[in-house]
């Protein structure tokens, strides 16, 4: 089953888009490909892929391309999965990111939590912290 995907509008409001911005790239078969080719760049994020286990990468329309797609291409990811979500607006890209920015922290406190229990582990700030308190 494939859908398309939703944009957040200004207003805050959940929309599904009527054409997916990448799908004319999907033959390209590189993220990175489609992504430029649709016109997006990389803009900035919420959370870092290598340290949290949820994250949010987001891109933004080239100003060439205004009007063509929405203002913002938002990949909301975890270690395996990642789902393509937009935002209209830079309004509605911080609703977004404020929607989403409770369960990245939680993810990655719980994260951090599980690795201080870990006692496989001898390095970094977890063996440290065991080093400290045995």
């Amino acid at each position: 089953m494939t859908t398309l995907p939703f944009v957040l509008t200004t207003s805050g409001k959940w929309v599904q888009l009527e054409c997916d911005p990448l799908a004319p790239f999907r033959h390209l078969d590189d993220w990175d490909e489609e992504v430029k080719n649709a016109g997006y760049d990389r803009w900035g994020g919420l959370g870092r892929r290598d340290d949290n286990p949820l994250w949010l990468e987001i891109y933004r329309l080239r100003t060439d391309k205004e009007g063509s797609a929405p203002c913002f291409l938002v990949v909301l990811s975890n270690s395996g999965y990642y789902e393509v979500l937009y935002a209209e607006s830079a309004p509605a890209l911080m609703e977004l990111q404020s929607r989403w920015a409770p369960a990245i922290q939680a993810a990655a406190v719980a994260d951090l939590l599980g690795r201080l229990d870990d006692s496989s582990s001898k390095h970094g700030f977890a063996g440290l912290v065991r080093k400290a308190l045995t």
